[in-house]
């Protein structure tokens, strides 16, 4: 298995963070001014819960950021944070998920599994992280879907 030289970071496009802090302010202002609002129907105030979950969970997902070096892979930012060796990984599988087939990368360790999905990282940086991983663990953890569909992938890069 062959050394990562220093330790990558992966997280969303930056232009996608700018979107997502700007679009949780307005949400968040949008919120308070359905409080201040006066004679407000009795729905408003189900309505404000809502909006604040969103403006949160877009802060909580322009945080998210896959780290791997040497020594391991740590997947920090949101409600689940993820930290394990490459010894602790006990299988890596790839499945294609939703309308558009959107491959999403499983691994599993010490009974947990953490998902990759095609659709947080862009193309390259989905594939930077797959031949990271087919560098640094061994090729029998792989199944044979993981290997079908980044064959797949591959052959339409």
């Amino acid at each position: 298995m062959k050394q990562i030289p220093h330790e990558e970071i992966f997280s969303a496009p930056p232009w996608m963070k700018i979107m997502c802090y700007m679009m949780s302010f307005m949400i968040v202002l949008m919120a308070v001014g359905l409080v201040m609002m006066e004679n407000k129907p009795a729905e408003i105030l189900f309505v404000i819960p809502v909006l604040l979950l969103i403006a949160v969970s877009m802060l909580i997902y322009a945080r998210l950021k896959l780290m791997i070096s040497d020594s391991g892979i740590r997947f920090m930012g949101g409600l689940k944070q993820h930290h394990f060796t490459w010894e602790d990984i006990t299988g890596i599988d790839m499945q294609r998920l939703g309308k558009y087939k959107t491959p999403t990368a499983i691994i599993y360790y010490s009974g947990k599994k953490l998902d990759l999905q095609r659709g947080f990282y862009l193309q390259a940086q989905f594939n930077r992280i797959l031949s990271l991983l087919e560098m640094k663990t061994s090729p029998e953890l792989f199944t044979e879907s993981y290997q079908t569909i980044r064959r797949q992938n591959k052959q339409n890069v």
